[in-house]
């Protein structure tokens, strides 16, 4: 009986180490933050919203630099 105790202890450790192993070592690169910002707002947001935001956006830089180049003075 305490030989099964002692090899499932033996087994429990070396499955536990082995995971930690895999966590520190693992080829996956981590993800930096922006991705993970990024997926988070993805799930909540359609990309038709994100397009229509884009769009805006541009469309507010252009019609201020046209204000801004014809209020600006000459001189």
């Amino acid at each position: 009986m305490k030989d099964d105790a002692s090899i499932r202890a033996a087994r429990a450790e070396m499955d536990a180490a082995k995971a930690q192993s895999e966590k520190t070592f693992s080829a996956d690169p981590k993800m930096p933050r922006r991705y993970r910002i990024y997926d988070k707002i993805r799930d909540h947001v359609s990309l038709r919203t994100v397009d229509l935001v884009i769009a805006v956006t541009a469309v507010l830089i252009v019609a201020l630099l046209i204000i801004g180049i014809v209020t600006g003075n000459r001189g």
